[in-house]
């Protein structure tokens, strides 16, 4: 998909605490013709993007829409205002996380475009979760369990295996331990990214109590939080075993924004010394100056409506 993701995949390898590797996926039929008839990515990027965020939506309608969902949090108006705190937040962080992308990847152009590519990669994998959701709110006992494979596949670090052998603890205890020490090894590396002299004024703030970085990490917080219920919820209606807990979810959606804001900084640093020749036949370009992300930074309008998220830095 595109060969922003290529470099992205490439770059992950090398990045230094990366859990499971992100997905990849496919280009729809409407982009590919879109490129065969105008020759313009970006374009064509933004048309299918339009058609990932259409899916997302009717995902969302179609979860609201399924009678089961009364048990989750007890009433449509409940359920709907969780929902729509979970699209709010997921739309708030995905922004956020591409406008820093693409702060990051400025020395890195124009072998990647960052901008376009980066939102329909998070939309596409947003639908992915939803959609195996709302899969696990339609199983009938008759489909391989295997199918549900959801928010499972991350290694557990050393500690935890150390707790659950030598301390005698329970499962939740580990895991809520394990959890703490994910979340506070993102804090510790927006401390890194908002001091980085290539991406530290994308926080058009004074420090990480006000800003960009800490609007992104509210908002990310928040998304995986309400993700999380709902998947967790799923799991235990479908009745499906070995099921996913809320702070199994929780744990592998922290190793995957570890990982992504561990190759954002990795992008950040890695730049093209020389012009670099357009694909398109656009001649020859040279990567802009890095301001450290200030522009980008104040493109993003602050949170006009801040979810509780029950965290702080």
């Amino acid at each position: 998909m595109k060969k922003f993701w290529l470099v992205l995949s490439m770059s992950l390898l090398c990045a230094k605490t990366a859990s499971a590797a992100l997905p990849q996926y496919e280009d729809d039929e409407e982009f590919k013709h879109c490129v065969k008839i105008i020759n313009d990515l970006d374009a064509c990027v933004q048309e299918e993007t339009k058609r990932a965020l259409n899916m997302v939506k009717q995902d969302y309608k179609n979860i609201l829409g399924n009678v089961k969902l009364m048990s989750w949090n007890g009433s449509i108006n409940a359920n709907t205002a969780v929902m729509r705190d979970m699209y709010e937040s997921w739309t708030a962080y995905r922004n956020r996380l591409c406008s820093l992308s693409n702060a990051a990847a400025i020395n890195a152009e124009p072998l990647i475009t960052e901008k376009y590519s980066c939102g329909l990669y998070h939309t596409l994998h947003h639908h992915a979760h939803l959609d195996k959701i709302l899969q696990l709110m339609k199983y009938n006992g008759a489909e391989q369990n295997d199918k549900f494979d959801l928010f499972k596949v991350y290694e557990h670090d050393e500690k935890y295996q150390t707790c659950r052998q030598q301390n005698g603890k329970s499962k939740s205890e580990c895991l809520s331990s394990e959890i703490d020490r994910s979340t506070q090894h993102i804090k510790d590396l927006y401390s890194t990214l908002v001091r980085d002299e290539n991406v530290g004024k994308w926080n058009n703030g004074p420090n990480l109590q006000s800003g960009n970085y800490r609007d992104m990490f509210d908002s990310w917080i928040a998304y995986r939080n309400r993700l999380c219920s709902l998947a967790s919820w799923a799991y235990g209606n479908a009745k499906i075993q070995p099921k996913v807990g809320t702070d199994e979810c929780i744990l592998f959606l922290t190793n995957e924004h570890l990982s992504i804001l561990d190759n954002t900084l990795f992008l950040a640093h890695s730049s093209l010394d020389e012009g670099f020749e357009d694909e398109l036949g656009g001649g020859w370009v040279v990567p802009p100056v890095n301001d450290g992300g200030l522009a980008e930074g104040q493109s993003i309008p602050p949170l006009e409506r801040r979810i509780d998220s029950n965290a702080s830095f």
